[in-house]
């Protein structure tokens, strides 16, 4: 893939991590907030995010929803920015936001702790010029 279709394909996985924030926003700002979907929304505008960035430096991964993956396949001062933060908790709310199952639900704390991450994370990638 030529560069110009890297970037267009990039900005098109970026694009869909802000549609997720702002939905995740909207969820968490509710009269009845939906605190689950908040926190699956901001798995998927990380996970967009990180995908986009990948694109963006050339870089083939597989298509798992994984974060700690995701992040581990950037290069070392890339993976640096994202060490920091809890990949592996987000992560797990691709499934715990979406269907019950035995795991506690959703507490504002955990929505308010998902979308400041995935707010951080999709500002990080956002700031990355190659």
């Amino acid at each position: 893939m030529n560069n110009d279709l890297r970037e267009l394909e990039s900005l098109k996985w970026l694009d869909r991590a802000k549609s997720d924030l702002r939905v995740a926003k909207m969820a968490i700002a509710d009269e009845e907030p939906e605190f689950g979907l908040t926190c699956y929304l901001s798995q998927q505008c990380a996970e967009k995010s990180l995908k986009s960035l990948l694109i963006k430096l050339n870089i083939r991964f597989n298509y798992k929803h994984n974060l700690d993956y995701l992040a581990g396949s950037l290069p070392p001062n890339y993976e640096e920015i994202f060490n920091q933060l809890d990949l592996e908790w987000l992560s797990d709310w691709i499934t715990e936001g979406r269907y019950p199952g035995d795991y506690p639900e959703a507490t504002w704390a955990d929505a308010n702790k998902a979308l400041q991450m995935a707010e951080l994370i999709y500002l990080e990638v956002c700031s990355v010029k190659i």
